[in-house]
């Protein structure tokens, strides 16, 4: 009892410094457009962790020829392995995939430069696509409010993100490595409070500290071959980024990511809005609502990921009863009805 209090505590506490520095924030996180998408590849740069992560991958100028033959030497010997080896069950694929095993195993894990370039192509496409940017300032400075405080409690703190809300009627939501998170106002319209859009960003959020579209990518085709993707690479070879950026594409907007990333965007989502202080059900919530209007509204949303009625039974299966007391933590719908009230 005494540790949630004081979980409550912290939650609005950290509510009040946000609401403190917001005019700073807004400023910087609200004009999310395609212009500032191009001024961001340029300018920013990850913080913390990240550059960590990019050091250790650098190779040792006089150990580099070496270790490399010494892994090429290994490659040939064994089996297909790591990733494909534990995500690709059929036996099929995987033959069809271990005639390419070496090139691709030889792929270096993406850097976060990278990672940005190639979500900053793909934001212009979402832009482009699916109706471009809505406009009410108010409203994207509440949606980057939520956002940016479940981030702030996601495996990937350290890097900007950028939630965007796109004026298209259906119901859906994209996330695009690098950090950006689009929302579409048939989404908003759907959502009864504050809690359920806490757990849908959660779920998107996830998607990027998870990496789940880089993973995704390192698959593909397109980059067969490849050691290092990186941004001297892709401007080198126009045709080769064009051909990842579509892989990217296709995966995301016609036949979306394997149905156990979205499962597990579920799990990592709803704990990512928990760890903030709002209701872990959020997310089952919103579910429900899909569940009722499947069939009945057109979204692509249904094409790329997994039933509601699956993910719900999901949830209820393996991720909810782990929390305890739901009933105490937030879920803010009155607040949620007055920042959305005639904006949509």
């Amino acid at each position: 009892m005494k540790q949630n209090d004081m979980r409550f505590k912290y939650f609005f506490l950290f509510l009040i410094v946000i609401a403190f520095f917001s005019a700073d924030f807004v400023s910087k996180s609200s004009a999310f457009n395609l212009g500032d998408i191009l001024k961001e590849l340029e300018v920013e740069e990850p913080r913390g962790p990240e550059k960590k992560e990019k050091e250790q991958t650098k190779p040792q100028p006089q150990q580099q020829r070496q270790q490399q033959n010494q892994q090429d030497q290994r490659r040939q010997e064994e089996p297909l392995g790591g990733i494909l080896g534990t995500i690709i069950k059929d036996k099929k694929t995987k033959e069809i995939i271990g005639v390419l095993g070496k090139s691709i195993k030889n792929l270096q894990p993406i850097q976060y430069k990278e990672e940005k370039a190639l979500g900053g192509a793909i934001a212009t496409q979402v832009f482009s696509r699916f109706g471009g940017s809505y406009n009410n300032k108010s409203l994207l400075q509440y949606v980057n409010l939520v956002g940016n405080s479940v981030a702030m409690f996601s495996e990937r703190p350290n890097i900007p993100y950028h939630f965007a809300i796109l004026n298209n009627p259906e119901p859906n939501a994209f996330a695009a490595p690098g950090g950006y998170v689009f929302v579409t106002t048939g989404l908003l319209r759907k959502i009864k409070n504050e809690a359920e859009l806490a757990g849908v960003l959660g779920h998107e959020i996830a998607h990027i500290s998870q990496k789940h579209t880089l993973k995704t990518l390192q698959r593909s085709r397109s980059i067969q071959g490849i050691s290092e993707l990186s941004l001297s690479l892709m401007d080198k070879n126009p045709a080769m980024f064009r051909n990842i950026i579509n892989d990217i594409s296709t995966i995301l907007f016609e036949h979306g990511l394997d149905q156990s990333l979205e499962y597990e965007a579920d799990r990592v989502g709803t704990e990512f809005a928990y760890r903030v202080g709002y209701n872990p059900r959020g997310l089952e919530d919103f579910l429900k609502t899909l569940r009722e209007i499947r069939g009945k509204e057109r979204s692509i949303f249904f094409k790329t990921h997994p039933s509601p009625s699956n993910r719900i039974n999901k949830l209820l299966r393996e991720v909810l009863p782990n929390y305890r007391d739901i009933g105490k933590y937030r879920i803010l719908s009155s607040r949620f009805k007055k920042e959305t009230k005639g904006k949509l």
